[in-house]
């Protein structure tokens, strides 16, 4: 008889119920702890304490052997010092995209799973035997956002934190492409003066209209002013999904979502000639952008919910199987 596979039921998850542990691809992931949200945003100080005084009592309570920390980055120091102290027992740690810990923090890990391929080959050797290269799951409906889409000739630009917008403005202005932009405040959109007459900005919006914008574009493009920035994966794998080319920064975030001539194009930060340039060949050249589209589809099945979710129980069998091993 085959050895029993190690069962689910032994790996706890502490999460809040949103994005992929919202959806119905996380259910194999039976035992849940649901941080609530009693008080304004997720990441409110007072839901992380009420949430981590409830998920560390049930931990105390189960003895999971393989906790998974799932969208609860602030309380993730909280379970780090826990361990040090041996409230966790000899449960293995699991944690999402912790790229602020430091390396004696990540110590205290034993798995760390990041967005960025690029990333990981930057640290230290300790911190890399940790980490594990995961795709970004895709958030949002790209069904009901492609059935709402109409054929809109324009190239969309959104998001906000690390944002270069002055220079996207910079490089198309004078042409002929209209630019739309959707970002959270003048702030964020960082443009001081009047806007060219070939771009319209909108402020922030429900995630569904927003990925509508995506899906009536003809190019997508994500400008990060930092070339080390890991910002602007969430739109580039949105883009992605929805069979847009994209054109974004170079950068450790985007290089494992988009290849240069592939999916669209990477360009360096604050090159407003680059930016030009690789869009107005896209726009100009029909077989070139649909071509860019198709790989693009392509290239979203690794950020699928159902890709994340069968990595993240390969990974959590992959534990489980160590611990049975001593």
């Amino acid at each position: 008889m085959p050895p029993r596979s190690p069962d689910l039921g032994d790996v706890l998850v502490v999460t809040v119920r949103k994005s992929f542990w919202a959806s119905p691809e996380a259910d194999r992931f039976r035992a849940r702890v649901h941080v609530p949200v009693l008080f304004g945003h997720s990441t409110n100080l007072a839901n992380a304490v009420v949430g981590f005084a409830r998920a560390l009592l049930v931990v105390l309570r189960r003895r999971p052997r393989v906790l998974f920390l799932g969208s609860v980055e602030r309380m993730v120091p909280w379970f780090i010092r826990a361990r040090r102290w041996g409230l966790l027992g000899r449960s293995r740690v699991i944690v999402t995209n912790q790229l602020h810990l430091d390396d004696e923090q990540l110590r205290e890990v034993d798995r760390n799973v990041v967005y960025s391929q690029a990333w990981i080959e930057t640290q230290s050797q300790h911190v890399r035997a940790r980490a594990v290269f995961v795709p970004l799951p895709a958030d949002g409906d790209f069904v009901a956002a492609a059935a709402d889409a109409h054929d809109g000739d324009y190239v969309f630009a959104g998001g906000g934190t690390g944002r270069d917008f002055p220079t996207l403005i910079e490089a198309l202005r004078g042409t002929d492409v209209p630019l739309r932009i959707v970002t959270f405040s003048g702030a964020t959109l960082g443009w001081p003066g009047e806007l060219p007459d070939n771009v319209h900005v909108e402020w922030a919006m429900p995630p569904a209209s927003f990925l509508e914008r995506i899906a009536s574009a003809r190019v997508v493009v994500v400008p990060l002013r930092d070339p080390r920035s890991d910002f602007g994966q969430t739109t580039v794998v949105q883009a992605l999904s929805l069979g847009k080319p994209v054109v974004t920064t170079r950068s450790p975030g985007v290089v494992d979502y988009v290849r240069d001539g592939s999916e669209g194009f990477l360009v360096d930060a604050g090159d407003a000639a680059g930016y030009r340039a690789a869009v107005l060949r896209l726009c100009e050249d029909d077989e070139l952008r649909r071509a860019c589209g198709v790989r693009a589809l392509k290239r979203a099945r690794g950020s699928s919910y159902a890709s994340f979710a069968d990595r993240m129980e390969k990974l959590c069998r992959e534990l489980l199987e160590e611990g049975d091993r001593g």
